[in-house]
């Protein structure tokens, strides 16, 4: 009897060692250890902050494109263009003024010029006037050139086309600039104080014509007075 009660407690004993080595085994299989993995994935990296779009710029960019596009579709404004002329002699139906004819025109013979006092050709007419009077235009014609002369004074030189010109001298208080065309009768300026060639002849129109640079006689164009 009593050696079965021994035997029984060494029995008991073995099954304790042997609970108690098993269960420490399986604590220590639980315990997690810290790995490579587990450490570098709790630290956050920074990124890199994205720059935004100029999504705007782009979209302004598209439309001056778009712009620049219908612009260049629309056909350019041409500038106008100059009337062209062309001189008739049926057209000169005005006189510069109405006034006697002082000095004639002549390139075949000398005439006498009293303030000069001595004969010479006239390449225009010198036409008796008052300080004052209006100065028009004999035809259509557009003023090409306005300048001052020791001779004729304020001076005026119209384009009357085809190699026609017609030029107005001892002028002042101009109505017309360089550019300008002019109608048949339109003022184009008043009658000046006359200058040192005329003092004797008096207050006077000086009007010139010429074709391609040749002097012809105005009187040959105008009508009766």
């Amino acid at each position: 009897m009593k050696k079965q009660q021994i035997a029984a407690a060494a029995c008991l004993v073995a099954g304790a060692i042997g609970f108690a080595a098993v269960y420490s085994t399986h604590n220590l299989s639980n315990e997690e250890e810290p790995t490579e993995i587990s450490q570098t994935s709790s630290i956050v990296e920074p990124t890199e902050k994205k720059t935004p779009q100029p999504v705007r710029e782009e979209k302004d960019t598209e439309t001056e494109t778009k712009q620049d596009s219908t612009d260049a579709k629309q056909p350019q404004e041409q500038a106008p263009t100059e009337k062209e002329l062309h001189f008739s002699p049926e057209n000169v139906t005005n006189w510069p003024l109405k006034g006697d004819v002082l000095l004639p025109f002549s390139m075949e013979k000398t005439v006498y010029f009293p303030t000069l006092d001595q004969y010479q050709y006239n390449r225009g007419m010198v036409i008796r006037a008052n300080e004052g009077d209006a100065v028009c235009s004999v035809t259509e014609g557009r003023i090409i050139d306005i300048y001052d002369s020791a001779e004729t004074g304020c001076t005026v030189v119209q384009d009357l086309g085809d190699g026609y010109t017609a030029t107005y001298g001892q002028l002042k208080d101009l109505t017309c600039d360089e550019g300008d065309l002019l109608e048949a009768g339109e003022t184009l300026g008043a009658v000046g104080k006359v200058t040192r060639y005329y003092t004797v002849e008096g207050t006077n129109i000086y009007f010139a014509m010429e074709q391609d640079g040749k002097p012809i006689n105005p009187m040959d164009y105008f009508g009766d007075k």
